[in-house]
């Protein structure tokens, strides 16, 4: 399926996805073919070889194989285990660049190591939009960089380990005043609640809600010195769920009421 309408402004682009394709083998599949485009096989089943660059690599389920233009390439099934792929053609004046940051080298490569299982909904969706031609004008760069988002290999657990308290920082502050569970961050990142806190309190040395309840009063109080809205305005937009709340937490801290707080000449 070619992208409807797809000119030479694709070529011009950074990246987009200007063909997909479906192939199921019958067994005993043998091709040769020297390609003019950059061109990424996902291989869902079956088993085979392909041979580029003088070399040759076993590609099964979970393979991903890059073509890259003007070199030539022997692909072929394992009879009894017969192939089935999908193939996209990459175009733009990056689409070489984008392969060789996925095979991490500018030749025609194989690796078994990508997500490939994690592009399987979004090359099916591309299907669909292509076959529908119901998309935006951007939809074919939009598409390519998010196959190659998805193929990418994901951060090893322990690397995401060490920045899981950062994260966990940076969300408490950009979303303070919002209603937050601790729980529901830890599933936003991909944690069990108890390895955030974990993390979080080793590195910050408090836990979460501390910090978060820091962060809010810190807030309120500057909201407090300013002064012109009221004491319910100041809790609702430091994220407590009521002024009574608020009052409790900010004299628990502070060892003074907010009303008293604000009218301290030493405020």
């Amino acid at each position: 399926m070619y992208l409807p309408a797809a000119g030479a402004e694709l070529e011009r682009c950074d990246l987009a996805v200007a063909i997909l394709g479906r192939f199921v083998s019958r067994g005993d599949f043998d091709y040769h073919q020297t390609p003019v485009r950059v061109s990424l096989h996902i291989v869902h089943g079956g088993e085979g070889s392909v041979t580029m660059d003088g070399r040759e690599w076993r590609a099964a389920q979970g393979s991903v194989f890059c073509f890259m233009p003007g070199c030539p390439v022997a692909y072929r099934d394992r009879g009894a285990r017969a192939w089935r792929y999908t193939w996209i053609n990459l175009v733009g004046t990056r689409a070489r660049e984008a392969a060789a940051l996925l095979g991490g080298g500018d030749r025609p490569w194989c690796r078994d190591d990508l997500q490939a299982d994690r592009v399987g909904p979004l090359l099916d969706e591309i299907q669909a939009v292509f076959r529908a031609d119901d998309h935006s004008p951007f939809y074919a760069q939009a598409a390519a960089w998010r196959v190659l988002d998805g193929l990418a290999p994901r951060a090893a657990a322990p690397d995401r380990a060490s920045h899981l308290a950062t994260a966990v920082r940076r969300i408490i502050d950009e979303r303070f005043a919002q209603p937050l569970k601790l729980g529901s961050i830890a599933a936003q990142l991909g944690f069990d609640r108890s390895t955030v806190f974990r993390r979080f309190q080793a590195l910050y040395g408090c836990p979460p809600k501390t910090y978060l309840d820091r962060l809010r009063l810190d807030h309120a109080a500057a909201l407090l010195r300013d002064g012109g809205i009221s004491i319910a305005e100041v809790a609702s937009r430091s994220g407590f769920a009521s002024a009574h709340r608020f009052s409790k937490a900010f004299r628990s801290r502070l060892g003074v009421a907010p009303s008293r707080y604000r009218s301290r000449p030493d405020a």
